[in-house]
């Protein structure tokens, strides 16, 4: 629009300026007959017209050029913002992870006996007691292969869960990578620790208490499932089961090396079938549209009952979509009994996350470690 206005005041320009030429002969006086004037003011006219034309094809270029400039500009400009913003959006995450990350060993300050001990369990020398309490793992399972409360070194360790009869028989376990954190924030580290086969990565977090070591904390990742342990020794486990199904489980690691379990939940996204009918547990919950239920448990086995809340959303489970809750039989009202139906609790979203706040405050987790780094987090 704005080109458009600049080449029609430009125009303007032209014509008013042309206009004042032809005008200024019109008192001029020829002599000889009619059609010799007429044939004289129409090469005037066709003089001036050439060179009207002529100047307004300049002029209308020279703007176009320098509009087209303009524009090439600007939106060099907010090509250059953007990557520049994108750029500072990258850095401050980057910036986030590595602060709620664990850390290279050049850049905390472990005490004496503990560094001896955790590179003599690295090296494989040194055993550390197996805390079945802390094994969070499904695949590569610690659990089928140590007994709890018994020690073993890493070179054992990966033995056993290469023997015969494992999901990993045969894998050659490798150490992946190697950190610190500082579980319960009293700078006394921890060395957590990957070790990885084929696809499937292990976290141990082995913890030095009174001159012995002890596998706090065992958990597995592979393609579909991340297993993250945070600094401050907050865990998150989860994964997908597919584009319409994740789940996983949360806790964290006290000071004292024991894990706290806090909730596992999942989320599935249910959508109508071939007649547009969206039914749950066998009930019809509305036409149309379709809804994503989120289930969680304070129990860590997965047979007992759970809290659940739903979304509503389109038919394809994309976007949210508004209910009148004024509507009787509306699809919130009708997913409740739906829920409540099949022996679940249904509560709202602000319910869940009351419930939630209360379970955390419950196990220990205090502020200072769930939201260890949360300043920094950029989104």
């Amino acid at each position: 629009m704005k080109k458009n206005v600049v080449i029609m005041l430009a125009l303007c320009s032209i014509i008013g300026t042309t206009g004042c030429g032809i005008n200024s002969n019109e008192g001029a006086v020829n002599t000889s007959s009619e059609s010799t004037l007429f044939e004289s003011l129409s090469e005037g006219e066709s003089e001036v017209k050439e060179k009207t034309d002529t100047e307004t094809d300049n002029n209308i270029a020279s703007v176009e050029a320098s509009t087209g400039n303009e524009q090439t500009e600007v939106a060099s400009n907010s090509s250059s913002e953007n990557e520049a913003s994108s750029e500072d959006s990258y850095d401050a995450y980057q910036k986030y992870m590595d602060y709620i990350s664990p850390k290279d060993k050049a850049t905390v300050k472990l005490a004496p006996e503990s560094e001896k001990l955790y590179q003599a369990f690295i090296d494989g020398t040194e055993s550390a007691q197996y805390d079945i309490d802390g094994d969070i793992a499904k695949y590569i399972c610690l659990s089928e292969v140590l007994e709890n409360g018994k020690s073993y070194t890493l070179n054992e360790i990966k033995e056993k869960l290469s023997s015969e009869g494992q999901y990993g028989e045969g894998w050659l376990y490798e150490i992946q990578s190697e950190g610190y954190i500082d579980i319960g924030l009293d700078e006394s580290y921890e060395l957590c620790m990957d070790i990885g086969a084929s696809e499937f990565n292990l976290t141990l977090v082995v913890k030095n208490i009174d001159g012995k070591l002890k596998i706090c904390f065992a958990g597995d990742s592979w393609s579909r499932n991340m297993t993250v342990v945070k600094y401050s020794g907050y865990v998150d486990s989860y994964g997908s089961g597919g584009a319409y199904y994740h789940g996983g489980q949360t806790g964290y690691i006290d000071a004292n090396g024991k894990y706290h379990f806090w909730y596992r939940s999942t989320e599935e996204g249910i959508l109508p079938d071939d007649d547009g009918k969206l039914t749950y547990n066998d009930q019809l919950i509305g036409e149309n549209i379709g809804m994503y239920l989120e289930s969680f448990s304070f129990e860590r086995s997965y047979e007992g009952k759970e809290y659940q809340h739903v979304y509503i959303v389109d038919s394809e489970g994309r976007e949210d979509v508004e209910v009148d809750l004024s509507q009787p039989g509306n699809a919130y009202e009708m997913a409740q009994k739906a829920i409540e139906s099949s022996g679940n609790t249904y509560v709202s979203d602000t319910e869940a996350k009351a419930l939630m706040d209360e379970q955390r405050k419950t196990i220990g987790l205090s502020d200072e470690i769930y939201k260890y780094g949360d300043e920094l987090y950029p989104y």
